[in-house]
């Protein structure tokens, strides 16, 4: 797979088609975010959302480890300032925000603004050797946005236990308690992500994305209202080619 350097190159982008990844690229400070990093984010962003053919989005980091979130080297030096904290926030929800499925393929360390990052994607799979945390706090920190959706996905209690202590957790921890959705063993990362990746690419297109933002809307939107979106999107999705096709193949199978 072809990767193509973006801006700096601190991110790459590979593929084409139905899949497309977006790679940190700063292996010598496990890909750590800095400005540069900012900036070329939202040129892979700005790349993804363009491509109307996409299904999957897999984000991944080159190296030992996902991400271990802000360059600490850059914030101490006072190159990082509140305005880096806004862009980031708006690359979070740029991401979560994508039309095709995102996925977070994780190995070492997902760390601060890198288990942010893995929170605003759809999915999330972890290599056995994965630590997943929040230790923004140790740093004099407020860890992000990380506080508005890491308890949407293990609870109030537990993310006040991560978030306020920093505390690290293991993969199978992360997977027991929700934070992650699959624990790929040893060597076998990418074989799992594939497979994974195989199976979303057999749903409908139409479907899943129209699922996916009602799934988002669940804690920012009133329930009335997401009834209203349901409707409308069922009769889209009801309508569409691939609802057709769908009924087409089951007749067929019950030989009518």
């Amino acid at each position: 797979m072809t990767e193509q350097p973006i801006g700096s190159g601190a991110f790459l982008l590979a593929g084409a088609g139905d899949v497309r990844e977006i790679i940190m690229n700063r292996p010598a400070v496990l890909n750590a975010a800095d400005c540069q990093w900012m900036t070329d984010l939202h040129l892979a962003l700005d790349a993804v959302e363009s491509d109307r053919d996409l299904r999957v989005v897999v984000v991944r980091g080159v190296g030992s480890s996902f991400c271990t979130g802000i360059d600490l080297n850059s914030l101490a030096s006072g190159k990082i300032k509140i305005e880096w904290f806004q862009r980031w926030e708006h690359a979070m929800r740029r991401l979560e925000s994508l039309e095709p499925i995102t996925i977070a393929k994780m190995q070492g360390y997902a760390i601060g603004g890198g288990l942010q990052v893995a929170l605003a994607c759809d999915l999330r799979i972890a290599a056995d050797n994965a630590q997943l945390g929040l230790p923004a706090v140790l740093e004099a920190l407020i860890p992000g946005l990380g506080t508005f959706r890491l308890p949407r996905f293990i609870g109030l209690g537990r993310a006040k236990r991560m978030i306020l202590t920093g505390e690290l957790l293991s993969a199978h921890k992360s997977l027991e308690i929700g934070l992650v959705d699959w624990v790929a063993e040893e060597g076998k990362l990418d074989s799992l992500t594939n497979e994974i990746i195989e199976g979303l690419l057999k749903g409908s297109r139409t479907a899943q994305s129209y699922s996916k933002w009602l799934t988002l809307g669940a804690f920012e939107k009133d329930c009335g209202t997401i009834v209203d979106d349901y409707l409308k999107y069922q009769a889209k999705t009801v309508a569409s080619p691939e609802h057709r096709i769908a009924m087409e193949q089951y007749l067929k199978l019950k030989g009518r």
